[in-house]
């Protein structure tokens, strides 16, 4: 079984994140743990397998 961490988003990001869900239903996130967990593993997994720059190494 998975461990989790908490992390602390702002508070708009998860409002907005809600209202996807929400509006886009045929998405099948049930709530925005779902959400974030998927956006976060396909982010790493895009880092992870390309060149792509980090969000510190664009500044």
């Amino acid at each position: 079984m998975p461990k989790y961490r908490t992390v602390r988003l702002p508070e708009e990001l998860v409002k907005s994140i809600k209202k996807i869900i929400k509006e886009k239903k045929e998405l099948g996130y049930r709530n925005h743990s779902e959400f974030i967990i998927d956006a976060t593993r396909r982010r790493v997994e895009k880092l992870l397998s390309t060149n792509q720059k980090t969000y510190d190494e664009e500044k």
